[in-house]
C-alpha cells in the first residue's frame, strides 16, 4: 500500500497533490484521556451530551476558565464512544492549521490536512466524531471565517483542491469552548459564525455549587473551608468591578485543597493556610497591585499574616 493517497482529480478538474493519510487510530474514542471524575453543577452534562449526541447544530460553552468544559467533552466522548478531534487554537493560528499546507516529505510534494477537513474523514471513518475546540475566540476573527462552512448545512470544506463533505449518514459534532469577552487577550466570535451555534453560558458557581464539586475530604471547616468559599466570592466581586482580573476558578480551589492535605501534619493549620494561600492563591495574579489587593482580603478573612 502507499504511503500516499494517489493524485485526484480536484474541483475544478486539476490534478490535487497526494494527501498524507489520516492516522484514525489517534482518534479513536479507546485512546481519549479522562484524568478525573467529572462532577456536574447542575444539568449541564445532560444538555452537552444531547447536542453531542444529535450533532443538529454547534454547540458554544461560555464560562469562565477552570470550570471542567475540558474534561465535561472528554468525559461524554468517551462514554459515548465518539470519537474525538482535539488540536489547540489560538491568536497564533493560521488558514493552514484550520484547512491544510503542503509539506515536502522525502523529497515529494504532500499535502497534510488541517483540522477541518481531518475532522470530516475521521466523522466518515467513524461514523460520529466530536470536533473539540478549545478557547475558540482566541482566534483572529478572520480566521474564524473558516469555520463558517463546517458550521453550518453545507457540513463541507474545500481543501487541496477537493470538497470534504460529511457523509449523509454521519455525524460531525462541533463544540467550542470560550471565555467570556472581558478575558485578556481574547477576542469575541464573528457574528456570523456564533449565529450558526446554539448553547449555554455558565454562570460563576454559588458556594454551594463549589461545596458539591470540591473534595473537601481533611479540609478543616470552620478555618478553611467556611473563609475560603466567602474569599473566592469576594475576589469573584472585585473582578466583576474590575478591580483585578482575575476569578478563582473551581480548577483553584481544588489545588488548594490538594496543597492543604499534602502538608497536613507538618506544620500548623495557620502555616497551612499561609502557604497555601501565598503559593496557590497569589500566585494567579501577576499584577503587584491586585495581588497586593488579594493579600489583604486574604489576612482579613482568613485570620493570618501574610
Amino acid at each position: 500500500m502507499s504511503t500516499f493517497e494517489i493524485e485526484t482529480k480536484s474541483i475544478d478538474n486539476t490534478l490535487s497533490i497526494s494527501t498524507i493519510p489520516v492516522n484514525f487510530t489517534e482518534y479513536d474514542s479507546k485512546n481519549i484521556d479522562v484524568w478525573d471524575t467529572y462532577i456536574p453543577i447542575g444539568n449541564e452534562k445532560e444538555r452537552v451530551t444531547k447536542a453531542i449526541l444529535l450533532a443538529k447544530f454547534p454547540y458554544l460553552i461560555e464560562s469562565e476558565k477552570g470550570q471542567g468544559k475540558t474534561l465535561l467533552i472528554h468525559t461524554i466522548c468517551k462514554e459515548n464512544n465518539i470519537a474525538l478531534i482535539e488540536e489547540p487554537v489560538g491568536s497564533g493560528t493560521k488558514k493552514y492549521d484550520l484547512i491544510g499546507s503542503k509539506e515536502i516529505n522525502h523529497n515529494n510534494v504532500v499535502f497534510n490536512l488541517g483540522i477541518l477537513p481531518k475532522a470530516i474523514e475521521v466523522a466518515n471513518y467513524f461514523g460520529h466524531a466530536c470536533l473539540y475546540c478549545d478557547e475558540g475566540n482566541a482566534q483572529d476573527h478572520e480566521i474564524q471565517k473558516w469555520w463558517n462552512s463546517i458550521c453550518d448545512g453545507r457540513k463541507a470544506v474545500v481543501a487541496n483542491g477537493k470538497k470534504y463533505k460529511l457523509n449523509e449518514n454521519c455525524k460531525l459534532s462541533i463544540v467550542w469552548t470560550i471565555n467570556p469577552a472581558g478575558y485578556a487577550g481574547i477576542n469575541t466570535m464573528t457574528e456570523d459564525l456564533r449565529s450558526r451555534f446554539i448553547g449555554s453560558i455558565w454562570s460563576y458557581p454559588t458556594n454551594n455549587e463549589l461545596d458539591k464539586v470540591i473534595n473537601w475530604e481533611q479540609i478543616p471547616d470552620e478555618q478553611v473551608r467556611k473563609p475560603l468559599l466567602t474569599y473566592v466570592q469576594d475576589i469573584h466581586a472585585l473582578k466583576m468591578k474590575g478591580d483585578v482580573e482575575y476569578s478563582l476558578s473551581i480548577r483553584d480551589i481544588a489545588q488548594f485543597c490538594e496543597y492543604f492535605r499534602d502538608m497536613l501534619g507538618t506544620k500548623s493549620t495557620q502555616n497551612m493556610i499561609e502557604d497555601a494561600l501565598l503559593e496557590v492563591i497569589l500566585v494567579k495574579f501577576a499584577d503587584p497591585a491586585e495581588r497586593e489587593l488579594v493579600r489583604i482580603r486574604a489576612n482579613d478573612t482568613f485570620g493570618v499574616k501574610l
